[in-house]
This record gives C-alpha cells, sequence and structure tokens, in this order.
C-alpha cells in the first residue's frame, strides 16, 4: 500500500513497513516513494539485482522491518570523468543504475580535458572531430605508451538521452566543461584560442599544462558563448 504523508521526512524520506500482511510505504513525494522501492530491492538476494535468474525460486520473502528513512545530506554526488578515459552510453547507464540504487541524486559528468573533449558542438564541429581523439595514451607511472588510439564523444541527443535516463531515477545530471585550464583537446582543434598560439596536440599524459584559454582574446569569449549556449 501507498499513502501520501511524512511530511516531516521532506521530500526525499520515506517510512517503509512490512509485515506479515504486506508493505505500506509513506512519502510526501514521487522520489520518496522512489526510493522506498530501492531499499524493498537491498532486502532481495544479490542474484536478483545481479540480473541473474533462478528458475528454482518462484518467490521471495521479505523480512518483516520498520524504516523511517530521509537522506542527511541533500547533494549526494557521484563525479564521472569520461574525458581521460570514456564510458559509453551503456556503461553510463550502467552507472546511473547503481547511483540510483545507492540513493544517490547528482551526475557530476566531466565532459572536457586535456586528454579529449566529449560532447558535440554544433558551432564548434572541429571539437570532436579533432579534439576527441588522442593518439594513444601513457601506460600508469612510468614513460611508456599503449599506442592505441583513445577517444569518442556524445552527440546531443545522446546527452539527452542520460538526462532523460537519470531523471527517471531522480538523478540530476550536473554538466562540466573544464575551463580556462585543461584545454588541450579544444586548442588543437582551435589553436587562435590559445595564448602561445601552439602547436597544440591532445595530450596522451597526465599533469597540469601551461596551455590555457586566451582570456584577452575575444575569439575565446565568443567560444565561451557557443559552447556554453548550446
Amino acid at each position: 500500500s501507498l499513502y501520501t504523508g511524512s511530511e516531516n521526512l521532506g521530500c526525499e524520506g520515506y517510512t517503509l513497513d512490512v509485515t506479515a500482511d504486506g508493505i505500506a510505504i509513506s512519502a510526501t513525494c514521487s522520489n520518496g516513494f522512489y526510493y522506498a522501492f530501492q531499499s524493498i530491492k537491498k532486502m532481495l538476494p544479490a542474484n536478483v539485482m545481479a540480473g541473474v535468474k533462478d528458475d528454482s525460486v518462484t518467490e521471495y520473502a521479505l523480512p518483516v522491518v520498520s524504516i523511517v528513512d530521509a537522506p542527511r545530506f541533500e547533494y549526494r554526488g557521484f563525479m564521472l570523468d569520461v574525458s581521460r578515459h570514456f564510458f559509453d552510453m551503456d556503461e553510463i547507464k550502467r552507472i546511473i543504475d547503481v547511483m540510483s540504487y545507492y540513493k544517490l541524486n547528482r551526475f557530476h559528468w566531466h565532459l572536457s580535458e586535456d586528454q579529449g573533449w566529449r560532447i558535440e558542438i554544433k558551432s564548434r564541429p572541429l571539437l570532436t572531430e579533432k579534439g576527441s581523439m588522442r593518439a594513444e595514451t601513457i601506460i600508469g607511472r612510468t614513460d611508456k605508451y599503449d599506442g592505441k588510439p583513445h577517444g569518442g564523444f556524445f552527440t546531443q541527443e545522446e546527452a539527452r538521452e542520460i538526462v532523460a535516463y537519470a531523471a527517471d531515477r531522480y538523478i540530476t545530471v550536473i554538466p562540466e566543461i573544464d575551463m580556462p585550464g585543461h584545454m588541450l583537446s579544444a586548442l588543437h582543434a582551435y589553436p587562435e584560442l590559445g595564448c602561445t598560439g601552439g602547436p597544440y596536440e591532445v595530450w596522451c599524459h597526465w599533469g597540469v599544462s601551461k596551455d590555457v584559454l586566451c582570456a584577452g582574446n575575444d575569439a575565446t569569449l565568443k567560444f565561451i558563448e557557443d559552447v556554453l549556449g548550446e
């Protein structure tokens, strides 16, 4: 049974009572009900959550419990850097599923770096045509490289799909465009935006580059308006 109530627990809080007679959930808002169901999922066997079917089991018993739950922190975040190491759509959706299981509600999506530009900007096509791919990647803390091109990016349609997928699980997506530093992928695509004129390459290693967007260049301001506007 579902009931509207628990006003003192806020929008994300809920009460959950499992008895011999059934399950009763009370919450003020839809995300409270959603989090209650996540708690129920935690009471099920691990193979159910892993998607491993057991044909010998036709029903599951839940423990008798009484739960009053509300988050201590309003912001419960997870940051994913897809710039240094690319994750595809299925991998990101899996991460969002795990986030929802643990009642996290902010997905910080790191979309640009020295090592790769990952979001389509229609007015600046070279960002993904040139800036989304690096030639290779350094191996650990050595001076050796793997010799494998690494890259990928998300179209705006794919980004909208991720935003909607997360919203269905009460997760807000926070996109990050890192600037004025951490911009070698963009400078490789548009070298006129740098302070030195380059040449610039998408970085294959880690660290802090001295090359940044040139704040004294009016073209830089137009670039920022284009990127953040889209």
